[in-house]
């Protein structure tokens, strides 16, 4: 897994860091990670983060997240108020944006269907308050308001069924004089687009959660995996 400073991918994401890294970097795409294998044609004419996308495309809902992130309040002295509404942000921004229930289902993968209905109900919970506490975690705590960052948007490739899509972008932190290439990959339901992975150069993070889960049931059981994910949010919540 590619590290950068502190701060630096989680403030240009926000998202895409939002686990812990201790297992190791899976790359590839296979079924798992996107079901129906994507059309090649070429994708759209690059853009910056200020063209938007049209209404309805992967890349729009994408850019809806900068828009959302432009209220997100950054430093070191932090009001209580800002800090709620950076909580609303990040809320927001989880369960309108993230389709978490697919997130879980496929960092789970065969240990999902092995658990009951209102456990994984239970599970994706759980994960949603974790991903609040992390996400964009490091960026309250950066010094400099405004954005230090730019984006381009690569273009949307589909499905054949158009219900899958990726969305590729790429990030310059022009004062670390860092590139990084991010893949989306959403899923299509009747509220449209959502995503459910984050791939950062070739690393996703459905993957890197899949390995770090699979190792933990494999030795000491789902309730043990639980257990962990509990004690870490209530650690986060004691630090901040």
């Amino acid at each position: 897994m590619r590290h950068l400073k502190r701060g630096s991918i989680l403030l240009v994401l926000g998202l895409a860091f939002i686990g812990s890294h201790a297992g190791a970097a899976v790359k590839g795409t296979g079924p798992k990670d996107g079901g129906t294998p994507l059309n090649t044609q070429r994708p759209a004419k690059p853009t910056t983060h200020q063209a938007s996308a049209p209404q309805g495309t992967p890349t729009r809902e994408i850019q809806n997240i900068e828009v959302k992130m432009d209220a997100y309040k950054t430093g070191t002295a932090l009001t209580v108020e800002e800090k709620a509404s950076n909580s609303k942000i990040k809320r927001e921004i989880l369960t309108g944006t993230f389709d978490l229930r697919e997130l879980c289902k496929l960092a789970l993968d065969k240990h999902w269907e092995q658990i009951s209905a209102a456990e994984q109900s239970r599970f994706v919970g759980l994960m949603t308050d974790l991903l609040e506490t992390k996400a964009i975690f490091s960026k309250e705590h950066t010094k400099t308001r405004g954005k230090s960052y730019s984006v381009q948007y690569m273009g949307d490739t589909y499905s054949n069924e158009k219900t899958r899509a990726k969305t590729r972008t790429k990030v310059v932190v022009s004062k670390e004089n860092v590139k990084v290439d991010i893949e989306y990959k959403l899923k299509k339901d009747a509220g449209g687009w959502k995503i459910f992975d984050v791939v950062v150069d070739d690393a996703s993070l459905v993957e890197n959660y899949r390995y770090q889960f699979d190792s933990i049931i494999a030795k000491n059981g789902y309730s043990e995996l639980v257990r962990r994910m509990q004690n870490k949010l209530q650690e986060i919540k004691a630090k901040s």
